[in-house]
Protein backbone atom coordinates (compact mmCIF):
# COMPACT_ATOMS: atom_id res chain seq x y z
CA UNK A 1 0.00 0.00 0.00
CA UNK A 2 2.76 2.43 0.84
CA UNK A 3 4.54 1.60 -2.43
CA UNK A 4 1.46 2.44 -4.51
CA UNK A 5 1.14 5.86 -2.84
CA UNK A 6 4.83 6.56 -3.42
CA UNK A 7 4.61 5.68 -7.13
CA UNK A 8 1.51 7.87 -7.65
CA UNK A 9 3.09 10.89 -5.99
CA UNK A 10 6.27 10.59 -8.08
CA UNK A 11 4.26 10.40 -11.32
CA UNK A 12 2.44 13.59 -10.31
CA UNK A 13 5.71 15.35 -9.63
CA UNK A 14 7.04 14.43 -13.04
CA UNK A 15 3.98 15.71 -14.88
CA UNK A 16 4.39 19.37 -13.81
CA UNK A 17 8.21 19.50 -14.00
CA UNK A 18 8.46 20.11 -17.80
CA UNK A 19 5.83 22.85 -17.60
CA UNK A 20 7.66 24.57 -14.75
CA UNK A 21 10.96 24.36 -16.65
CA UNK A 22 9.34 25.88 -19.75
CA UNK A 23 7.82 28.76 -17.78
CA UNK A 24 11.13 29.44 -16.03
CA UNK A 25 12.99 29.47 -19.35
CA UNK A 26 10.49 31.83 -20.97
CA UNK A 27 10.65 34.14 -17.98
CA UNK A 28 14.42 34.37 -18.23
CA UNK A 29 14.33 34.96 -21.99
CA UNK A 30 11.90 37.85 -21.76
CA UNK A 31 13.81 39.50 -18.93
CA UNK A 32 17.02 39.46 -21.00
CA UNK A 33 15.34 41.20 -23.93
CA UNK A 34 13.83 43.87 -21.70
CA UNK A 35 17.07 44.68 -19.89
CA UNK A 36 18.57 48.15 -19.97
CA UNK A 37 21.94 48.34 -21.75
CA UNK A 38 24.75 50.85 -21.30
CA UNK A 39 27.34 51.60 -23.94
CA UNK A 40 30.48 53.65 -23.34
CA UNK A 41 31.49 55.71 -26.37
CA UNK A 42 35.22 56.47 -26.26
CA UNK A 43 36.55 59.10 -28.66
CA UNK A 44 40.08 57.86 -29.32
CA UNK A 45 40.40 59.89 -32.53
CA UNK A 46 42.03 63.29 -32.90
CA UNK A 47 38.72 64.90 -33.93
CA UNK A 48 35.88 66.07 -31.69
CA UNK A 49 32.60 64.17 -31.92
CA UNK A 50 29.70 66.63 -31.84
CA UNK A 51 26.78 64.19 -31.86
CA UNK A 52 25.76 60.55 -32.14
CA UNK A 53 22.34 59.46 -33.36
CA UNK A 54 20.83 55.96 -33.25
CA UNK A 55 18.03 54.06 -34.96
CA UNK A 56 16.97 50.41 -34.95
CA UNK A 57 18.49 48.55 -37.91
CA UNK A 58 16.47 48.98 -41.09
CA UNK A 59 14.45 51.96 -39.89
CA UNK A 60 14.98 55.69 -40.30
CA UNK A 61 13.76 56.86 -36.89
CA UNK A 62 16.97 58.60 -35.85
CA UNK A 63 17.17 60.04 -32.36
CA UNK A 64 20.07 61.91 -30.77
CA UNK A 65 21.89 60.21 -27.90
CA UNK A 66 22.60 62.21 -24.75
CA UNK A 67 26.38 62.56 -24.70
CA UNK A 68 26.48 65.40 -22.19
CA UNK A 69 28.26 67.63 -24.70
CA UNK A 70 30.88 67.16 -27.44
CA UNK A 71 33.40 64.33 -27.00
CA UNK A 72 36.89 65.79 -27.27
CA UNK A 73 39.39 63.56 -29.07
CA UNK A 74 42.20 61.64 -27.41
CA UNK A 75 40.32 59.20 -25.11
CA UNK A 76 39.38 61.99 -22.72
CA UNK A 77 36.03 62.35 -24.46
CA UNK A 78 33.80 59.58 -23.16
CA UNK A 79 30.08 59.20 -22.68
CA UNK A 80 28.09 56.46 -20.96
CA UNK A 81 24.79 56.17 -22.85
CA UNK A 82 21.74 54.28 -21.62
CA UNK A 83 19.61 52.30 -24.07
CA UNK A 84 16.18 51.41 -22.69
CA UNK A 85 14.72 47.91 -22.57
CA UNK A 86 12.40 48.66 -25.50
CA UNK A 87 15.37 49.23 -27.83
CA UNK A 88 16.30 46.31 -30.10
CA UNK A 89 19.81 44.91 -29.79
CA UNK A 90 20.98 45.92 -33.27
CA UNK A 91 21.29 49.67 -33.85
CA UNK A 92 22.61 51.82 -36.67
CA UNK A 93 24.68 54.76 -35.41
CA UNK A 94 25.46 58.07 -37.09
CA UNK A 95 28.57 59.71 -35.62
CA UNK A 96 29.20 63.36 -36.51
CA UNK A 97 32.79 64.58 -36.23
CA UNK A 98 33.52 68.31 -36.28
CA UNK A 99 34.30 69.37 -39.85
CA UNK A 100 33.43 66.00 -41.43
CA UNK A 101 30.47 64.23 -42.99
CA UNK A 102 28.70 61.83 -40.58
CA UNK A 103 30.04 58.30 -40.24
CA UNK A 104 27.37 55.57 -40.26
CA UNK A 105 28.02 52.41 -38.26
CA UNK A 106 25.52 49.70 -39.20
CA UNK A 107 24.36 46.80 -37.07
CA UNK A 108 26.06 47.74 -33.78
CA UNK A 109 24.96 45.21 -31.13
CA UNK A 110 24.24 47.06 -27.88
CA UNK A 111 23.36 43.80 -26.11
CA UNK A 112 26.77 42.18 -26.63
CA UNK A 113 29.09 45.20 -26.82
CA UNK A 114 29.43 47.66 -23.97
CA UNK A 115 32.12 49.92 -25.48
CA UNK A 116 32.69 51.54 -28.86
CA UNK A 117 35.98 53.21 -29.79
CA UNK A 118 35.02 55.95 -32.23
CA UNK A 119 38.55 56.57 -33.54
CA UNK A 120 38.97 52.91 -34.49
CA UNK A 121 35.59 52.99 -36.24
CA UNK A 122 36.65 56.11 -38.17
CA UNK A 123 40.00 54.54 -39.12
CA UNK A 124 38.27 51.38 -40.39
CA UNK A 125 35.81 53.43 -42.43
CA UNK A 126 38.60 55.58 -43.87
CA UNK A 127 40.71 52.53 -44.71
CA UNK A 128 37.82 50.78 -46.49
CA UNK A 129 36.79 53.79 -48.55
CA UNK A 130 38.39 53.51 -51.99
CA UNK A 131 40.37 56.54 -53.03
CA UNK A 132 40.14 57.41 -56.70
CA UNK A 133 42.62 59.65 -58.45
CA UNK A 134 41.37 62.67 -60.32
CA UNK A 135 42.14 62.57 -64.06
Amino acid sequence: MLDQYFLRSRRGARSWAPSAFLLLTLGCATSVEAATHFVIFVNDSDRTVTSIEATPVGTHRWHALDLGGPLVGGRSGQADVRFGGAEPCKEDLSVTYRGMAPLTITGFDICRTDRLYLGKALARATFRTPITKAK
